[in-house]
C-alpha cells in the first residue's frame, strides 16, 4: 500500500484517538498559552529558558543571567539538552516556543499510551480510556499551569520508551531512552528505577533482562559523570551541583546514602510527616498521597514493579528541604503521570478480562473528579487559581492591561540591555542581555510591573525601588502608565 494512502487508513481507523488529542490540545493551549498572553508566565523557568533558545539559535551557549550569581553556562545549573534541539523553532512561535513544544509532548506521551495498551490489549476502546485518563490526571494540569520545564517532555516521552521496549525495537528504545537523560540530569537517575521495574514486570525473558540492566547502567554512569564531572565544569567557579536540598537526610549524597540505609525508619518517616516544626505545612505531603491513591495509586501497590519506578520521585519530592515540591503544585508531579496510567491498565487489562471496560471507566471517573477537586482548591502552598481553572472567566482576564504592556514593552529596541520585572520577562528575552529586577547590571531599560505579584521582592520593597529610580538621575523615565 502507498505510504499516503496507508497514512489516510491509518487516520481514519484511529480518528476517535486523533479527535481526543485535539480536544485536550485545544484545552492545554487555553491553560499554558492564555497565561502566557495575560503575562501569567515568570522568569524562572519560562524566562530562563526563553533566553537559553535565543543563544542556541544563534549558535552560541547560554550564559544565563537571570540566575544570580550568573553562570558562565546556563546548562551548569541543569543539564537540559532538549532546548537546543528546538531551538530554530523561536523564529517561528516567538516566546510561545517552549510552551507549544510542551503541550506537543504531553499529546505525543498520551497517544504512546494509546499505543501501547492497543499493542498489549488489542481493543481501541480499552485504549482510547487509559488515553485519556492519561490527560485527565492532575499532575498535567499542575504542569501546564506554570511556565514551561524539561521534566515534563521526558515524562512524555517514557511511554515510548517503555512501548518500544515491550516490541523489541532497539535502535527506537535507546533513541527515547538517550531522549529522556539528557532532557535533565535528574531524568537519568529516573531511568535507572524504571529500567529496574522493567527487570521486574519482565523477569521471565532473559533478553529483556539483561536489556533493562544494561538501561540500568548506562544511565548511572550518565547520571553520575553529569552531577560530578560536566555540571560543574560547565557552571564555572567550582560550584559543583547545586541541587541537592536534602538536609533531613544529610548535607550531601554520601552522607544521604549512608543514612538511607543506617536510618530507614526516619527516612521512611519523612515521606509522610514533615522534617519541620511549621504547622503551617501540615497536610501537604497527605494531599499527594491521597491524590496518588485516587487517581489509580492503589495498582501501584498491586503491581510493585511501577511503584520502583517512583521511587526516586517519591524521593527527590518528599525529602527535600523545599516545602514546594512535596505536594501536588506545579511540574513536581508530573512523572507520576506516565507510571498511574501504565500501572493502572496493565492490572485492569490483565485483571478485569470482559470488566475492564466497566472497570477503566470508573477509575476515569474517579480520576477526573479528583483532578476537579484539585483545580477547586488545595493544601499545597502558593496555589493561584486563576492560573489552572481554564472553565472560569477570570482566567482569561488579565489583572494587567495586556494591551498597554504591550505597548509600552514595544518601545524597547530589540538590541538594548533590559532589567524587567518577573513577569515580564519571558517576553522579553530575546536579547543578549536580560535580568529579573531588581538587579540591573548593565540594563539600558528598566521595565517594572507594578502590580500584587512582584517577586522576588515585597510590596514595600519595590515602592521604595521605584522611588529610588524616580529621584535618581541616572535614570529618565519615558513611560508611566
Amino acid at each position: 500500500m502507498p505510504k499516503k494512502d496507508y497514512l489516510k487508513e491509518y487516520l481514519i481507523s484511529h480518528r476517535a484517538a486523533f479527535l481526543v488529542v485535539l480536544f485536550f490540545g485545544i484545552l492545554y493551549s487555553s491553560i499554558s498559552l492564555v497565561n502566557h498572553y495575560n503575562f501569567r508566565t515568570y522568569a524562572w523557568d519560562l524566562g530562563i529558558n526563553n533566553n537559553a533558545i535565543y543563544d542556541y539559535a544563534h549558535f552560541r551557549w547560554n550564559d544565563c543571567m537571570l540566575l544570580q550569581p550568573q553562570f558562565k553556562n546556563v546548562l551548569g545549573d541543569h543539564l537540559t539538552l532538549l532546548p537546543i534541539l528546538v531551538s530554530p523553532l523561536y523564529w517561528i512561535f516567538g516566546s510561545y516556543t517552549m510552551l507549544i513544544f510542551q503541550i506537543i509532548s504531553i499529546l505525543f506521551g498520551g497517544y504512546g499510551i494509546y499505543v501501547y495498551f492497543l499493542s498489549e490489549s488489542n481493543d481501541k476502546k480499552f485504549s482510547l480510556i487509559a488515553m485519556i485518563f492519561f490527560f485527565s490526571i492532575w499532575g498535567i494540569y499542575s504542569a501546564l499551569a506554570f511556565d514551561y520545564h524539561d521534566n515534563v517532555v521526558a515524562a512524555m516521552l517514557v511511554p515510548w520508551f517503555i512501548y518500544y521496549f515491550k516490541q523489541n525495537n532497539i535502535r527506537l528504545t535507546f533513541l527515547f531512552f538517550v531522549l529522556i537523560c539528557i532532557s535533565k540530569e535528574n531524568m537519568a537517575l529516573w531511568m535507572i528505577f524504571i529500567a529496574l521495574g522493567l527487570m521486574v514486570n519482565d523477569y521471565k525473558s532473559s533478553h529483556l533482562v539483561k536489556r533493562a540492566l544494561l538501561f540500568t547502567f548506562f544511565a548511572a554512569v550518565y547520571f553520575v559523570v553529569a552531577i560530578k564531572f560536566i555540571i560543574p565544569i560547565l557552571s564555572g567557579d567550582n560550584r559543583g551541583y547545586l541541587h541537592f536540598n536534602y538536609n533531613a537526610i544529610g548535607n550531601n549524597i554520601s552522607d544521604a546514602i549512608i543514612n538511607i540505609i543506617t536510618k530507614p525508619k526516619y527516612v521512611f518517616s519523612l515521606l509522610f510527616e514533615n522534617g519541620v516544626s511549621d504547622q503551617s505545612l501540615f497536610g501537604i505531603k497527605s494531599e499527594l498521597h491521597y491524590v496518588v491513591l485516587l487517581s489509580g495509586g492503589i495498582f501501584l501497590i498491586l503491581r510493585p514493579q511501577y511503584l520502583i519506578m517512583l521511587i526516586p520521585i517519591y524521593a527527590q519530592k518528599l525529602l527535600n528541604d523545599d516545602f514546594a515540591k512535596w505536594g501536588i503544585n506545579y511540574q513536581y508531579s508530573i512523572e507520576f503521570v506516565p507510571i498511574l496510567a501504565l500501572a493502572s491498565f496493565s492490572y485492569i487489562n490483565q485483571a478485569f478480562k470482559n470488566y475492564k471496560t466497566v472497570a477503566s471507566v470508573i477509575l476515569l471517573f474517579i480520576t477526573m473528579l479528583i483532578t476537579a477537586i484539585t483545580l477547586d482548591s488545595r493544601v499545597s502552598k502558593w496555589f493561584d487559581p486563576e492560573q489552572y481553572r481554564f472553565y472560569q472567566k477570570q482566567h482569561y482576564v488579565s489583572d494587567v492591561n495586556v494591551n498597554e504592556i504591550n505597548k509600552a514593552l514595544a518601545i524597547i529596541p530589540s538590541s538594548a540591555s533590559v532589567s524587567a520585572s518577573s513577569r515580564l520577562v519571558p517576553h522579553l528575552s530575546f536579547r543578549d542581555y536580560i535580568y529579573q529586577f531588581p538587579v540591573v547590571e548593565n540594563a539600558e531599560y528598566i521595565v517594572i510591573l507594578d502590580t500584587d505579584k512582584v517577586y522576588p521582592l515585597s510590596a514595600e520593597e519595590l515602592q521604595k525601588q521605584i522611588k529610588e529610580l524616580k529621584d535618581s538621575k541616572a535614570w529618565e523615565l519615558i513611560y508611566n502608565q
